[in-house]
Parts: structure tokens; C-alpha cells; sequence
């Protein structure tokens, strides 16, 4: 039976007195009445809210603080409901770009759901996109040839305007004493200031650890590993060191270096941009933090 109907008892949301009914499912259902006579709070404020919140309620905390929670409506019980949507009677706005999920208000939940469930790859590569643990990230550095040269840096700025004077004097006072600017490796020190144009793009990796691999390092790589994800906010940057391709080699000594981009969060190990849930639009794909173009980020 409950399959069948949606069994309504002892409805007492506004004005309803008390209402007992069953609604077969299924079906096309028009509720007609007086004005006032309680139209609106049975279907609204008592079948959509208590569908609503069933659903809510069945999500994930992280999924729940995108979402409106809706009151228990004054009913005794309210058996065989799906989750429901509504479309109230009223105007349907100006904006060119309304869809009918964001009339029917489904739209949030569209959102996360083919952001969280799908499953996102990288636009250039083709690869999908998983955040790694803090061990595998040791474990695939460690299985680099031994006695390979590698550094780890943590991006903390990334193709940004500004002269960043504070950025460069926090990181000396951390305790950092190099750092990439704009592919340059510098020495930090406090009583040395970086000169950066306002007006122009930077890139700044600060250096966490400089070793070799070998199977004793684990600790202190792992340790290091953690230090460069905190402070390149989730994301670091593994420079192994390979033949010297000729003079005019940027990095350390003039020696050439192989770069590789490690993630504990969803980003593009070939782009470094994020495939995150906020980036997913009905209008269009946005822009990443590296400046990617229109439909390179989900």
C-alpha cells in the first residue's frame, strides 16, 4: 500500500485541521480548493517539506552546508515519500541565463552530485585526477633511482600581480632560505629584498628540503612532504634532477631538472589546475588559478 500512496496523517501545518488523506503515486494529482482553505501548506509546507528534509538529512555533513535545512512540518507521519521538488507560482525572473534546474532549484544538487561523483580527468592529458596521501607521495619519490638528487618546493604563489614583500619576509622568518621567483632560485635572507614589478605576473616556490634518495631519508621526506603540502595549500613540486641539457639551465648549479606536481587534493598533475567542485558551472567552465582558457577546468 505504501507504494502505492503517499499516506498523510494528522497534517496540522497553517491552517490544516488535522488532515488525514492518501495520494497515489505516480500520478498527475491537482489539489483544488477555496482560497485559504490550505492548498499551498498541504502541498508545500508539509508533502515538499518533509520529502526535502528526508533527503537533506540523508546527505553528508560536507554536502548539507550547501543546503537550505527545512523544519519538521506538523504532521504525525508522512509514509511512502520520495525526495520532491516544487516549482512555486511565481515569476519565472528576467535573467537569460535561468535554467530549469535553477527554477526547480535542483541545480545545487545536480552540482554536487556530478562534481563529488563523477569522476574528473585532466583536460590535456587525459588522466584522472585523484588526490594522493601524504604516504603515497613519499612512496612514488622514493621509487626514483637511487642517490637522485631531488627538491621539494611548495608553490605559495602562482602567476600573480604584486610585489609580495611580505610573502618573501614571511618565508625568511620561517626559515626558508631559497626560493624560485619567476624560475630563478635566490637565496633568502633578511637583510636582502626581492624586487618584483607590481605589474607583472610571479611564481613563487619556496624550497622545503634538497636530498637524496635513498630508503633512511623516508622520515625526514615525510616530514618535508607535509611541510610542503601546508604550505603550498595542498599541492608541491618535485624537481629530480636529470642531465644538463646545456648553459643556459635556470636551476641550481646550471644542472637540469625533471619537474612532476603531487596533490593531496583534485589537481591536474599535467596542468596543476583543480578539478574541485566549485569549478563546475552551467555557464561555462572558469577560469583556473594558472589562467587556463575556457573549457580546460570542469
Amino acid at each position: 500500500m505504501a507504494k502505492e500512496f503517499i499516506k498523510i496523517g494528522g497534517a496540522r501545518e497553517h491552517n490544516l485541521k488535522n488532515l488525514t488523506l492518501e495520494i497515489p503515486r505516480d500520478k498527475l494529482v491537482v489539489i483544488t480548493g477555496l482560497s485559504g482553505s490550505g492548498k499551498s501548506s498541504l502541498a508545500f509546507d508539509t508533502i515538499y517539506a518533509e520529502g526535502q528534509r528526508k533527503y537533506v538529512e540523508s546527505l553528508s555533513a560536507y554536502a548539507r552546508q550547501f543546503l537550505d535545512q527545512m523544519q519538521k512540518p506538523e504532521v504525525d507521519f508522512i509514509e511512502g515519500l520520495s525526495p520532491a521538488i516544487a516549482i512555486e507560482q511565481r515569476g519565472a525572473g528576467s535573467n537569460p541565463r535561468s535554467i530549469i534546474a535553477t527554477t526547480t532549484e535542483i541545480y545545487d544538487y545536480l552540482r554536487l552530485l556530478f562534481a563529488n561523483v563523477g569522476q574528473p580527468h585532466c583536460p590535456e592529458t587525459g588522466a584522472p585526477i585523484v588526490p594522493q596521501t601524504t604516504s603515497n607521495i613519499v612512496d612514488k619519490i622514493l621509487a626514483l633511482p637511487p642517490k637522485t638528487r631531488v627538491m621539494l618546493l611548495a608553490p605559495v604563489v602562482r602567476e600573480q600581480k604584486g610585489e609580495f614583500r611580505d610573502v618573501v619576509e614571511r618565508l625568511a622568518r620561517e626559515g626558508f632560505v631559497r626560493a624560485r621567483i619567476d624560475g630563478e632560485f635566490l637565496e633568502l635572507a633578511s637583510n636582502v629584498r626581492v624586487k618584483l614589478d607590481p605589474k607583472t605576473k610571479h611564481s613563487i616556490d619556496v624550497v622545503v628540503d634538497r636530498l637524496v634518495i635513498d630508503e633512511k631519508v623516508r622520515v625526514r621526506l615525510s616530514d618535508s612532504v607535509e611541510t610542503a603540502l601546508r604550505w603550498g595549500e595542498g599541492r608541491l613540486l618535485v624537481l629530480q634532477q636529470i642531465a644538463a641539457e646545456g648553459p643556459g639551465s635556470r636551476a641550481p648549479n646550471n644542472e637540469a631538472w625533471n619537474e612532476t606536481l603531487h596533490s593531496n587534493r583534485n589537481y591536474s598533475p599535467a596542468t596543476g589546475l583543480p578539478g574541485l567542485p566549485r569549478a563546475w558551472s552551467k555557464n561555462g567552465f572558469r577560469r583556473g588559478p594558472g589562467g587556463s582558457r575556457p573549457g580546460e577546468v570542469p
